[in-house]
């Protein structure tokens, strides 16, 4: 007998701290304090658990962290093949429209890679994707106005991106509160961790699938 997975049974809308330092003067600029960690409501469903996340949220723009541990290699990542990479894929969507099925212009998906760039291949890597069935596609992104910083080594990387507010269509956060919200991080060393729902949903395509993140004014 199949069985629903825990988090599949739960509407999850998940508070994200203001924090108006960002991003900072100096490296580490996107360094975001404890109390901004994001839980994975997947771990109920004892989905391996190698990835942290932290988001933090101010009126310029949306910062967002991943942190893998627990690797004996380096990360595998090529710019040319990014959905073979071992990679961060992040969805948004700036109305959290939950009772849609196809995505719309405001939902954005990327691909995000903690090197592969640069003259000694260190640097991260952002790519705008489409979401697959959309209605509409999100305009492309500015990838210069987006801010990366990653470090790496042997036995994990950590990497963070910060998204100004004219790099996301419709983000607004003085109008709108509430954004949809979806992440996966593969490694081909330790596999795949997603936030709530596997592969048997249709979280790549269907924004109803996703979470719903509420930008608390209170600040850090």
């Amino acid at each position: 007998m199949s069985l629903l997975p825990a988090s599949f049974l739960f509407r999850y809308s998940i508070p994200v701290k203001r924090v108006d330092r960002l991003p900072r003067a100096k490296a580490p600029i996107l360094k975001l304090p404890k109390s901004c960690d994001i839980p994975f409501p997947s771990e109920m469903d004892n989905v391996p658990q190698f990835a942290t996340l932290a988001l933090a949220w101010n009126s310029e723009g949306l910062a967002l962290a991943v942190t893998v541990s627990g690797k004996t290699d380096w990360p595998n990542c090529s710019p040319d093949a990014p959905h073979s990479s071992d990679r961060i894929q992040i969805w948004f969507d700036t109305r959290d429209t939950q009772n849609i099925h196809r995505a719309s212009r405001y939902c954005h998906r990327f691909v995000l890679l903690p090197i592969g760039e640069g003259d000694d291949g260190m640097e991260p890597v952002l790519k705008q994707v489409p979401v697959p069935r959309a209605s509409e596609d999100a305009p492309e992104i500015d990838n210069d106005s987006v801010l990366i910083e990653s470090e790496a080594d042997q036995s994990g990387y950590r990497v963070a991106v910060w998204f100004p507010t004219e790099s996301l269509q419709g983000f607004d956060p003085e109008t709108y509160s509430r954004l949809g919200f979806y992440l996966t991080v593969h490694d081909e060393e330790l596999g795949q961790q997603v936030f709530t729902l596997g592969d048997d949903f249709p979280y790549e395509s269907d924004p109803s699938m996703w979470v719903s993140l509420e930008l608390d004014s209170g600040t850090d």
